[in-house]
């Protein structure tokens, strides 16, 4: 199901107009929504959520001009277009200088007014894509990999992506799980549209009710005014709930109750509010655990686990570690101002040998603390002591070790001599990069004549 169509109010007291422009907005494709007078809009405005508004600057109850300030001042303000037949210019400019979209003079043609609307929701939707693509670029990186561990998962997102259905990602902290969520948001058919990031584990006990439904002024002490929720901030787009595990019994009642009507209420507020959202979760956590011993709903997890997407640990897709300390040495250096480096073959073998207890993560911040304090080549002394002996006691001579190599050695052969020597069909196949297998083949001592012989 796609989102649906863009509703825009209309705020006139003269009906013929409202139905003349209810008509044009229909049959470009818009949801028209119609008020007779401000408190009426401001009713509407409660209850449901408003992608633009059609604004007349004389109304019988209040002036236009005044009831859009006194919805910037509630931050609940939507784009606008003023209409007026007898405004002056000054109030004209007002409106613009206010921050109004444009300001039509009547009577305009069905085509003008249907034009200036869609053009309205244009530009909101490209400031909003604006704010995010500076977002993402901040604070986001793409996934690194081409293990047969990542590209399953990344298969899945993909797959995943254009549906409407939840999807529960789960896997050790620091592994990506966020990165997973931002790939699925990116091509679904909500990417122009806001992914919320919630991290249920940050927010208070408090004022996690409050983050994610939005309160009415005067509902807690030092609620001086209305405020927008996550699910409202993130509708007709994706809410991304990080750390679901953690979420309070009372607060997965109210989120099942929102995935199941699609409905939220404001705290200190007696009305619900429709949202369209869809809803990406994340865990580190084993929620059946959780669920067996009474911290996390079932039927919950029946909502969220629709699509379940397992992010491995880096432990699990060790071919994709060269991959990731090139692409984090980068960015360190980037980021710090320094001239790239020459990483030393030794010390990817030891970042291999290395168990990640911190996954992912850890090993961006290895990489960039190597970066800013080495030299002009990062060395073996470079690593840190916890990563220098994982990999000293891999090393060391043992039987086991002699008898893997061996097995590796073979099978690695077999692989080759069945892809008649090409390494690209080889790599793909053992689910490694290619260059990766190019270092085996020196380590293992295996060169062009044993799988032609």
């Amino acid at each position: 199901m796609a989102p649906a169509a863009p509703t825009v109010l209309v705020v006139d007291d003269e009906k013929n107009i409202r139905h003349a422009i209810e008509l044009a907005l229909s049959d470009a494709g818009m949801q028209p929504v119609l008020a007779h007078d401000a408190a009426a809009a401001w009713r509407i405005l409660e209850e449901r959520i408003i992608d633009a508004m059609i604004l007349d600057i004389k109304l019988a109850d209040v002036d236009g001009i005044a009831f859009f300030r006194r919805l910037q001042a509630e931050g609940t303000a939507v784009p606008t277009i003023f209409i007026s037949g007898h405004a002056t210019l000054t109030e004209a400019a007002m409106a613009v200088k206010l921050g109004a979209f444009d300001f039509l003079e009547k009577p305009f043609s069905a085509e003008k007014i249907a034009v200036t609307a869609q053009r309205c929701l244009e530009l909101a939707r490209l400031k909003e894509r604006l704010r995010l693509s500076e977002q993402q670029r901040r604070g986001s990186l793409e996934i690194i990999g081409d293990s047969a561990a990542i590209r399953r998962v990344i298969e899945l997102a993909l797959k995943a992506a254009p549906s409407e259905a939840t999807v529960l990602i789960s896997g050790e902290s620091g592994t990506g799980k966020e990165l997973v969520a931002n790939a699925i948001h990116a091509h679904s058919r909500r990417s122009e549209a806001p992914l919320v990031k919630v991290n249920s584990s940050a927010i208070p006990e408090t004022l996690l009710e409050s983050e994610l439904f939005g309160h009415e002024r005067g509902a807690f002490t030092g609620a001086s005014g209305q405020r927008r929720g996550m699910f409202e901030t993130a509708h007709r787009g994706t809410l991304f709930l990080d750390e679901v595990g953690d979420l309070s019994l009372a607060a997965q009642a109210k989120i099942l109750r929102a995935l199941q009507s699609g409905e939220i209420q404001k705290v200190g507020s007696e009305r619900s509010l429709k949202v369209d959202v869809r809803v990406i979760a994340a865990t580190h956590k084993d929620l059946r655990t959780q669920v067996a011993s009474g911290c996390f709903r079932e039927d919950l997890l029946y909502r969220l686990n629709v699509v379940p997407i397992h992010v491995p640990a880096l432990r699990e897709r060790v071919p994709d570690i060269p991959l990731l300390a090139h692409h984090f040495a980068r960015i360190a250096c980037e980021r710090n101002n320094l001239h790239e480096k020459l990483i030393d073959e030794g010390v990817l073998a030891a970042l291999q040998a290395y168990a990640w207890p911190g996954n992912v993560r850890e090993l961006q911040n290895v990489m960039e603390r190597m970066m800013i304090l080495s030299g002009d080549k990062i060395t073996l002394d470079d690593l840190p002591e916890t990563v220098l002996a994982s990999s000293e006691a891999s090393s060391a001579p043992s039987a086991l070790r002699e008898f893997r190599d061996r097995a590796e050695r073979e099978f690695v052969l077999g692989v080759l001599k069945k892809n008649h020597g090409n390494i690209s069909r080889a790599a793909i196949e053992l689910g490694i990069a290619r260059t990766y297998l190019h270092r085996r083949l020196v380590a293992l001592g295996i060169s062009k004549r044993d799988w032609i012989g």
